[in-house]
């Protein structure tokens, strides 16, 4: 089966959101399909990370221009109008030129011209059906004007939910109203609906009973890296580790916040952990927030907050500490549950009940799972007991072959092509 991928992040974008579909377009090629990726020129990078990264070797990739990236200029936008009204004791409660300007979302001037060259990519190579990673949403969008302009058969792959499931309290009624018509329209249009996890595919099926029969869960997965000799020693001192997105937004996430720096503070306090014997590593876009919040809970000489590096580096990190912390928006599965897991490395998982939940206690006994029903006491307890077994090397290890043999991005494609031949193949016949 040719297949045309419509990928906003590809390389050269690193983002993690890009991994999934780098492995789906090697693995389709190895596993018999002929994937043609789409994906942007001029990547919004004041949203997304641009490093050197190339597509998988024999992949034909092509790329179309937005013909504007608002995120930066929004949020400038916005700043003024914030100094305006302040003059007048008045605050913006959102960013209304958001509000008015972006639909789907503010990667809409993607749209144009992908769908142009959409379009002569799937005459051109007789492509037989459409692939469409989402976010941005606006990529969606972009698969429902090719289905409706070439007649293929559309895949839509919604890497987080849109609508369904997630709560926005920065939205306006009239935003939310009109893209849960945008999310009724994909789902109409879609002949398969992939989502990564299994609490997403319920709440999808509860919201919208007529998609069951064509919605699917695909994890994310991981792909083994076997790029990180000279890693395996653990820091000097006992680290905990966070990278990426700190999910600053949702319900509880104050609350998961507070008993984590909390706990920090508590153990500081009582004199089991120092600058000298512990550190708290966190990587991504948010080292800011974290160096403000550490200083606001007075934990900063124990927190280590930097910004983004190459995705190696990180998984040598992550191979050095001794927990990962874990935070989760319900229905959402982080990727750095498939990262930590392989590399062997236990869980500090602050995160409500469910399916995460289920799976790092099949897969790693040695994790420390916290969720709502417990205080900033019982995560120090668990950073003291982390420290005591290391100390005394009792520490259980994961279960990596166990959770490779299900969850490696290879066996995800399979599975994934299995599903789409068989679906696929369905609805050309009916």
């Amino acid at each position: 089966m040719k297949v045309l991928m419509v990928c906003y992040y590809y390389p050269p974008i690193t983002d993690v959101g890009a991994k999934r579909s780098v492995a789906f377009s090697k693995y389709f090629r190895k596993y018999g399909w002929e994937p043609f990726v789409l994906s942007v020129k001029n990547p919004d990078r004041s949203y997304c990370y641009v490093g050197e990264d190339s597509p998988p070797e024999g992949v034909p990739t092509e790329y179309s221009y937005s013909i504007i990236n608002l995120h930066w200029l929004l949020g400038k936008m916005d700043g003024a109008l914030s100094r305006v009204l302040k003059f007048f004791n008045l605050k913006a409660t959102r960013n209304y030129f958001y509000d008015l300007l972006c639909y789907p979302d503010h990667f809409f001037g993607w749209v144009p011209l992908t769908t142009l060259k959409g379009t002569r990519m799937i005459l051109e190579n007789d492509i037989d059906a459409i692939y469409v990673s989402c976010s941005p949403f606006s990529g969606a969008l972009i698969g429902v004007f090719l289905k409706l302009l070439t007649k293929r058969q559309l895949i839509l792959d919604f890497r987080d939910p849109f609508i369904v499931g997630i709560t926005y309290a920065n939205w306006s009624w009239v935003r939310m109203k009109i893209n849960r018509w945008f999310e009724k329209l994909f789902l109409k249009q879609a002949d398969l609906f992939l989502v990564t996890s299994e609490e997403t595919r319920q709440a999808y099926i509860t919201e919208y009973p007529r998609i069951k029969n064509k919605t699917f869960t695909i994890y994310n997965g991981y792909d083994p890296v076997s790029s990180l000799g000279g890693a395996s020693e653990k820091f000097d001192k006992f680290t905990i580790i966070y990278t990426g997105q700190f999910y600053n937004y949702g319900p509880n996430h104050q609350v998961y916040t507070d008993m984590f720096f909390k706990a920090l503070a508590h153990l500081r306090r009582a004199g089991d952990i120092t600058a000298e014997n512990f550190q708290f590593l966190f990587f991504g876009n948010e080292n800011k927030y974290i160096e403000d919040t550490a200083s606001r809970y007075g934990v900063g000489g124990l927190v280590i907050p930097r910004s983004r590096v190459a995705y190696n580096e990180i998984l040598k990190c992550i191979l050095r500490s001794h927990l990962m912390l874990l935070r989760i928006v319900k229905l959402m599965i982080s990727t750095k549950l498939f990262e930590g897991i392989p590399l062997n490395v236990p869980f500090l998982a602050t995160i409500p009940h469910g399916e995460v939940e289920d799976i790092i206690r099949k897969y790693s006994p040695g994790s420390y799972i916290l969720t709502e029903d417990n205080s900033y006491l019982d995560v120090a307890a668990a950073i003291k007991d982390a420290m005591a077994r290391y100390k005394n090397n009792q520490m259980h290890s994961n279960l990596v072959e166990e959770f490779l043999s299900s969850f490696t991005r290879e066996n995800m494609t399979r599975k994934m092509m299995l599903i789409a031949e068989d679906k696929l193949m369905q609805g050309s016949t009916q």
